[in-house]
């Protein structure tokens, strides 16, 4: 750690060229804790304006699919050891 992986991750992921070339963005901090259903809930939060009060894995990653088929999409999965 501590090279600046995450700093040069945050300066392609603002680029203006990045932000016109992909239709969404997703930014999640994973940490040491890998809480599949947090993450799921967090990508979610990041490319729609609607927030899940779900649980349910299947339901949320279900709901994740149709959010991104078709779409071009950039995720970030960062602080993941």
């Amino acid at each position: 750690g501590g090279v600046g992986k995450t700093t040069l991750a945050k300066l392609v992921y603002n680029d203006w060229r990045v932000v016109e070339f992909f239709d969404l963005k997703a930014w999640v901090c994973v940490s040491n804790e890998f809480d599949l259903v947090r993450i799921t809930k967090t990508i979610l939060k990041a490319i729609d304006s609607g927030t899940s009060d779900h649980n349910d894995l299947n339901l949320l990653q279900h709901k994740l699919e149709e959010r991104l088929t078709r779409k071009k999409f950039l995720l970030v999965l960062d602080d993941v050891w």
